[in-house]
């Protein structure tokens, strides 16, 4: 119908505008997380690279990748945690049933919220989307949990 729900990014958008009045006040090691949006700034208490885990999407309690985002926003949409909220642009009402979990990391929260909703929707073809943009790394895991990363993303995983 044309209309345009902003709902999908506006975790992004707040954290980012947390993460701009932290950095104006003067600090510049931070960690902002809400909802598991997250957004790096800096070192942590321990003068080391900030570590974001990224979750089994079929067993929460499990984290299948440690990554290092060194000052970049990271956002995983999926499946498990909300449940099917993320529907085909193509067939509305369908909800995207071949993937369970894709994490990406942008220059900012805000960034990769917006490319991480938007590479969901695209399906199995999203991390594509997300390898092709400049910028951006990216973490898929299917519903058979055949995990895919984009080309740069091994680099994050290195502390």
């Amino acid at each position: 119908d044309g209309s345009l729900d902003p709902s999908g990014i506006v975790k992004g958008w707040a954290i980012n505008n947390a993460a701009g009045i932290v950095h104006k006040a003067g600090f510049s090691d931070f960690f902002i997380e809400a909802g598991g949006d997250i957004q790096s700034c800096g070192k942590n208490a321990s003068h080391l690279d900030w570590s974001v885990g990224i979750r089994n999407p079929f067993n929460t309690d499990e984290i299948i990748k440690i990554i290092y985002p060194r000052g970049r926003g990271v956002v995983t949409s999926g499946t498990y945690a909300r449940g099917h909220h993320i529907y085909n642009p193509y067939a509305f009402g369908d909800p995207i049933a071949e993937i369970v979990s894709l994490t990406v990391i942008g220059s900012d929260v805000l960034e990769a919220d917006r490319f991480a909703t938007a590479a969901f929707a695209m399906g199995r073809g999203g991390i594509q989307f997300i390898e092709q943009t400049p910028g951006l790394e990216g973490y898929v895991v299917d519903i058979n949990g055949r995990a895919t990363p984009t080309t740069g993303f091994g680099d994050l995983c290195k502390p």
